[in-house]
């Protein structure tokens, strides 16, 4: 799994990438950016990061933005995203655009470590719905491909229509 940094300061980048390479242990692989569109273009595309530390203030689009956009697709493969906020920025407009977590930096190591490794965690959790979720598909096509069967159904039953016929 990779853990996408965003952050438009590069010493800063480089000290949140050391505390998400303390999970590293679990298989997290560090990707970087440095600006919000390269960080919503990689958080949009389909093999892109599932979990992600967002800076608020990321030049170009902020992460506030990122948040908003990202959430916007339905998708339960939508990225876990932890929002950095300073200062005054509202931690709870912050989870309200759509951030999975939001914290007030300066941030303790250890609390941002534990944070990722919840996301993580979170992130995990989902990524068996999906596998069952195709399976459960394929299974629905077979099925779906007679013409009728003993129980009333009939050919092109999705996942859908026999969650909801129930």
């Amino acid at each position: 799994m990779q853990v996408l940094i965003a952050h438009g300061d590069a010493s800063a980048r480089a000290a949140f990438a050391r505390v998400a390479a303390r999970v590293a242990a679990h298989g997290l692989e560090v990707v970087e950016s440095d600006d919000g569109q390269e960080t919503l273009q990689l958080l949009l595309a389909a093999d892109g990061p599932r979990l992600a530390v967002v800076d608020w203030d990321l030049p170009g689009l902020d992460g506030l933005e990122v948040c908003r956009l990202v959430s916007q697709f339905d998708d339960p493969a939508s990225p876990y995203v932890i929002l950095l906020a300073r200062g005054s920025q509202s931690l709870v407009e912050g989870l309200d655009a759509g951030a999975g977590d939001c914290v007030r930096t300066p941030v303790d190591a250890e609390e941002l470590r534990a944070r990722i490794d919840a996301g993580r965690r979170l992130v995990e959790r989902f990524a068996p719905c999906d596998v069952c979720t195709a399976s459960l598909e394929a299974e629905l096509k077979a099925f779906g491909e007679d013409d009728e069967d003993d129980d009333g159904f009939t050919g092109g039953a999705t996942l859908d229509s026999v969650l909801i016929a129930e």
